[in-house]
């Protein structure tokens, strides 16, 4: 029978050789993922970075997965330009749709208020919060 190994030393390469091989077998059924990355910033005139997001773009959706702003400029817009920002390049893209998780002491509100909708919840994630996934028709909603 095969031995389970917790990989310890080399995990990374291991990790990347798991993912190779899922991608693999991915696109075999799927079609060509059509990857990309997509990294927004905003700076303040010093050039210190106030805002950000980063997103994967695969097949006909975009995943966003960090979007943060600086805690002095909260409540500027700047988290819905850069939403916005990411949802034309999307559009541009072929993307159909975007999708994110968000915990409950995160920013649920201002992704619907952004026109996302809630697709699941898992709840005590992490204890006394919950995790939120979030999507919103691109095309549709004309981003």
């Amino acid at each position: 029978m095969p031995e389970i190994v917790v990989e310890d030393t080399g995990k990374d390469a291991v990790a990347k050789e798991l993912g190779r091989r899922l991608r693999e077998y991915n696109e075999q059924k799927a079609g060509s993922l059509r990857d990309s990355q997509l990294v927004l910033s905003m700076r303040a005139d010093n050039g210190e970075m106030i805002a950000g997001l980063t997103a994967e773009i695969f097949w006909n959706a975009m995943y966003i997965e960090v979007l943060w702003v600086h805690e002095r400029c909260r409540g500027a817009g700047y988290g819905a330009q850069l939403m916005r920002e990411a949802e034309r390049t999307a559009l541009a893209r072929e993307c159909n749709v975007a999708y994110l998780t968000t915990f409950s002491f995160q920013a649920p509100a201002f992704y619907a208020s952004l026109g996302y909708r809630r697709l699941g919840k898992l709840q005590d994630m992490p204890p006394g919060a919950s995790l939120d996934w979030l999507y919103k028709p691109l095309a549709a909603a004309g981003a």
